[in-house]
């Protein structure tokens, strides 16, 4: 008889693994808010957040009710609350603070390829597709809604 694994059980466990030290924890993306950067079923790599946090970073957090996203951080105030947004998104979330931060995605792996934080396609979306967030949904359109695997 197998196990269905609850989400929020998995990524407590994850966490967990993390804060005791393991590095580069890799899990399977869920959903499409990140697409097109990310795909449902794509696979990104997570590790403790061990350096400042900057715009176009891709984060796990958590909210208040628990529940886990992976999202991209579009703005950090001087206050330290983040501006985040899925890129398949335009509504902004408002962390109060980076102690909702569970983790840093460190590369992302789409289509059979690996990319990282120093990549052409990761800079494109941290710095060209961040910025076009009002006009996502039109650009969306021209190439098609994308479908979930």
């Amino acid at each position: 008889m197998s196990k269905i694994l609850d989400t929020q059980e998995f990524l407590d466990t994850i966490c967990e693994l993390l804060y005791q030290g393991k590095r580069h924890v890799a899990i399977p993306v869920a959903g499409g808010s990140m697409v097109p950067f990310l795909h449902h079923g794509d696979m990104v790599c997570l590790d403790l957040v061990d350096s400042p946090l900057k715009r176009g970073d891709i984060i796990l957090y958590q909210r208040a009710g628990g529940r886990y996203i992976l999202h991209r951080i579009m703005k950090i105030r001087p206050d330290g609350t983040l501006w985040i947004v899925g890129d398949a998104q335009q509504e902004i979330e408002i962390l109060p603070s980076e102690a909702m931060v569970r983790a840093r995605v460190t590369s992302a792996r789409h289509k059979g390829k690996t990319y990282d934080p120093k990549s052409f396609r990761w800079w494109l979306y941290a710095h060209i597709w961040l910025p076009l967030r009002p006009f996502r949904h039109l650009l969306m359109g021209l190439r098609g809604r994308p479908r979930l695997k």
